[in-house]
């Protein structure tokens, strides 16, 4: 199975700090979690589940990259933990899902 490593940067839009998971080039901003704000859970959410519909035709890799210049450092601790944690997720569910597809 193919190993499809998408890019999580770090990064600061306006004055809000975003996780911008780029899951098609053609749409960098497509999928993007403001941290600051509100709407983080339900921005999560919609990422996660387009994950999960990736994951049934390859592997996934979240790889973090933290813009040039970032400088919160709190954020940046954060952020690596929780795509390691996301990265653990989708390799446990990925089986799982694979099976109640086929």
């Amino acid at each position: 199975m193919n190993q499809k490593q998408i890019e999580v940067l770090l990064t600061v839009v306006g004055e809000s700090d975003v996780l911008n998971f780029i899951l098609d080039q053609e749409k960098p901003d497509e999928y993007v979690v403001n941290l600051n704000s509100d709407t983080s859970q339900s921005e999560l959410k919609k990422v996660f589940s387009k994950l999960l519909e990736l994951i049934i035709e390859n592997d996934v890799k979240l790889v973090l990259k933290i813009a040039e210049g970032y400088s919160k450092v709190l954020y940046m601790d954060v952020c690596t933990v929780y795509i390691d944690d996301l990265n653990r997720e989708i390799s446990s569910v990925a089986e799982s899902v694979r099976k109640d597809v086929s």
